[in-house]
């Protein structure tokens, strides 16, 4: 009884936190519709009902001057037929948008431009897959929140 049980816990304590194999990504193709695949493992959280994520897409722009610029374009979920994984694909030539201001004088600088934003629910048990063209990169960042709904009357 002791070995079975001993089994199992060194079994248990070689599972890996997450539910997928981050080596085996069968599911999600290298590329799709020409662009690239790009995997986040997200790591296991206490509690991921309180967490949310980020998503956006991103890109360095050199001698960028005064003006608000982001990056043209939209994000889209879709889901791996026959798997119901989700995935998200970025859509977007790569234009930037942005004010027209005069900047005088002012020094021009190296800064990241992003794109349309996406709100997602946090999820460690499977990747977070994001699928971006050429000359774009993925951006994310995990919101969190001490606790549950504060509510008023």
């Amino acid at each position: 009884m002791k070995r079975c049980i001993l089994l199992l816990a060194a079994t248990l304590l070689a599972t890996p936190a997450s539910a997928y194999d981050s080596e085996n990504l069968n599911p999600y193709p290298q590329t799709m519709n020409g662009k690239r695949r790009i995997v986040i493992d997200l790591p296991k959280i206490e509690d991921e009902d309180l967490a949310r994520m980020e998503i956006s897409f991103s890109k360095m722009l050199e001698n960028s001057d005064c003006n608000a610029k982001r990056i043209t374009g939209t994000i889209k979920e879709g889901t791996i037929e026959g798997w119901g994984y989700p995935y998200w694909e970025v859509n977007s030539d790569g234009n930037i948008a942005g004010t027209l201001m005069g900047c005088g004088d002012r020094p021009t600088k190296t800064e990241r431009v992003f794109g349309a934003r996406e709100m997602i629910r946090y999820n460690s048990r499977i990747p977070l897959v994001i699928y971006v063209p050429d000359g774009l990169d993925a951006a994310f960042r995990k919101f969190t929140t001490p606790g549950g709904f504060q509510t008023r009357s």
